[in-house]
């Protein structure tokens, strides 16, 4: 008996340890401003915080933690919403990495694996590449030369990659994979970024005249890098040329893996401002949603949106017209409320002006009121009341006196404008991101509701 007891001891012990295997990462960060120093893991093609800290006055840093999986982390400064600034380190536990941060790069020093040694060896030929396109906007937005130096970085990887081996088959082969899947990051990222002009496909080298967006969707292997829905996205962007304005249909096409199609769904559900555009998505692509992952954030997403749900109380809130007296939403109960966030410096909003002026004109006389509300700052007000008198503004016009600050953005999460919502004539929400006025959708809800129906 004490003999099978021992066994079974040992046996314990030995899973413990097994079990109980830890990846330790000492560095320093060299930044102009000081930043804490951020770990963090990859699900499902996004990064998810491990654990944050303070670098000390001379900039160590140091993260002790036990992998949950054999694979890409990231290390950086920012928050989990922005991939750029953040490194890829690979963490398989009872492994050291030792490393410097500075404010566009990170340099591996003293003990290091095998496998973290050759990801940075990678990192340092496609450095220049990857500033050009995935920092863009950090680079000075040239476009001149970079299709030559994609394609060299294309021919050196192919030759690079011979004869690298670690030891760890699974990282070798995922060594060959982030090769290639990185490639197909820089291109989509340079192509889709914004410019004053398109590239000229004459400037196009080999490597992207052949770029096969579809054969990155046939799988998840993606999502096993952290900048996974980022590419998602940019292969769609890339393969229809229009990623904000092309169908669903049209964007879901040629992915053939259903979890990659749930996680593009998820992508645009998470940026939904209202209740109703979020059960629209819901019904008809909830077939995609397949994991438990997706499942817990389709929920999340719903839960946030409940106080936006037709037929909520309204979140009243209170500004004021141009001799400063106060209006309220609560002061229209009794009629429908068409309310347009905006302000004299957004274009879109601007566009807008003919079209809103029309309905306007439309419903005159039936209860309907036409609320603007400025989020222009506090210190652009009399700017605002010229542009209302030059632009012959009519309807309810009120300040909010300022955008972040200001009670109706901060109530309806408007972090963009313009924004239009509907409320019913009992103060109750019908669409807080409702149709914009060039729209006939807005139309028709309006005379659908003047109707009783």
């Amino acid at each position: 008996m004490k003999k099978y007891w021992a066994i079974f001891v040992l046996l314990l012990s030995v899973t413990l340890s097994a079990k109980a295997q830890y990846t330790e990462i000492s560095g320093v960060s060299k930044t102009e401003t000081p930043n804490n120093v951020r770990l963090f893991k990859v699900v499902q093609g996004r990064i998810e915080e491990i654990a944050s800290t303070t670098p000390d006055a001379k900039g160590a840093f140091n993260f002790k933690f036990q992998p949950e999986y054999k694979g890409y982390y990231a290390i950086g400064f920012g928050d989990k919403y922005e991939i750029q600034d953040k490194y890829k380190i690979y963490a398989k536990g009872d492994d050291k990495i030792n490393l410097k941060l500075n404010d566009s790069t990170y340099v591996l020093n003293g003990e290091n694996t095998k496998e973290n040694l050759l990801l940075y060896q990678w990192y340092k030929l496609a450095y220049k590449v990857e500033r050009r396109s995935v920092y863009f906007s950090r680079s000075g937005r040239r476009m001149q030369g970079f299709f030559p130096e994609l394609q060299n970085l294309v021919d050196q990887s192919q030759n690079w990659i011979v004869g690298k081996e670690t030891g760890n088959a699974e990282f070798d082969q995922l060594l060959k994979s982030t090769i290639d899947y990185d490639l197909a990051y820089f291109t989509t990222a340079f192509m889709i970024s914004p410019r004053a002009s398109k590239p000229n496909p004459n400037d196009y080298t080999a490597y992207v005249k052949n770029f096969n967006a579809e054969q990155y969707l046939q799988t998840e292997e993606l999502l096993r890098f952290p900048y996974g829905t980022t590419l998602l996205r940019s292969l769609v962007a890339f393969k229809t040329q229009d990623y904000y304005n092309s169908g669903w249909e049209k964007q879901l096409h040629g992915i053939s893996s259903d979890v990659l199609k749930g996680e593009l769904v998820l992508s645009k559900m998470a940026t939904v401002k209202s209740y109703t555009n979020y059960q629209e998505l819901y019904d008809a692509y909830k077939k995609y949603f397949l994991t438990i992952d997706q499942k817990e954030r389709v929920k999340k997403i719903e839960a946030g949106l409940q106080k936006y749900k037709p037929g909520a109380a309204a979140v009243n809130f209170t500004c004021w017209d141009v001799t400063d007296k106060e209006v309220s939403l609560s002061d229209f109960k009794g009629k429908i409320v068409l309310v347009d966030v905006w302000a004299t410096w957004c274009g879109p909003c601007n566009k807008e002006i003919p079209y809103l002026k029309k309905l306007e004109e439309e419903f005159h006389g039936k209860d309907v009121v036409f609320m603007g509300v400025s989020v222009d700052e506090p210190k652009d007000k009399e700017k605002w009341k010229k542009f209302l008198i030059t632009n012959q503004l009519e309807g309810v016009q009120v300040f909010a006196g300022g955008w972040h600050q200001s009670t109706i953005a901060k109530s309806y999460n408007i972090n963009g404008i313009p924004r239009f919502m509907l409320f019913d004539k009992n103060g109750n929400i019908i669409n807080v991101d409702a149709p914009r006025p060039s729209d006939p959708k807005l139309k028709e809800t309006l005379d659908r509701l003047l109707s009783g129906l």
